[in-house]
């Protein structure tokens, strides 16, 4: 029996694959975010100075035009509530923002994602780098005590090979 489903979020929970993207595209700085991408596919910064960088470009804009609402995949949610309302851990995990956490936040156990950081007044300010890799649920997996022939998990990206691998899924 499965006892824990580690969910990706961004392309599996969500219809767009890249929270990051994503809000660039509703805040419109896509032009300037596709320079961040272009250094850091050629290898001219690293991920966490990337991360910073693109969320740069969103410095002190409202929380409330950050958190925009998002439309899951149809089937999401009840998904999420019959794992849950089966016993089942429920993880969702994502490379992207948290900002996608919030319409499931109710549906899960766990959620790790990296994290936009505003200040007292609600201007973001910066971004907390968690999710580099997927290796994060290796760790999370491991200080529940869980076994991992009873973890099951979907993915849809690089970053989701490893977790993936775990399992013995190619």
């Amino acid at each position: 029996m499965i006892k824990a489903a580690i969910l990706d979020v961004d392309g599996v929970l969500t219809y767009f694959r890249s929270a990051w993207q994503h809000l660039h595209r509703v805040l419109g700085t896509d032009d300037w975010a596709s320079i961040n991408r272009e250094a850091y596919k050629a290898g001219l910064i690293n991920y966490r100075d990337w991360a910073l960088v693109d969320a740069l470009l969103w410095m002190d804009v409202p929380r409330t035009w950050i958190e925009v609402s998002i439309t899951l995949r149809k089937g999401a949610l009840e998904l999420l509530k019959f794992l849950k309302d089966n016993g089942v851990l429920v993880i969702a995990v994502s490379g992207g923002l948290n900002y996608t956490g919030i319409p499931i936040r109710d549906y899960v156990n766990y959620f790790v994602s990296n994290e936009l950081i505003f200040d007292e007044d609600g201007s973001l300010i910066s971004v907390k780098v968690n999710v580099e890799n997927k290796n994060i649920i290796h760790e999370l997996i491991n200080e529940l005590g869980l076994d991992w022939d009873y973890v099951m998990a979907v993915g849809d990206s690089d970053m989701d090979l490893p977790m993936l691998r775990r399992l013995g899924t190619p």
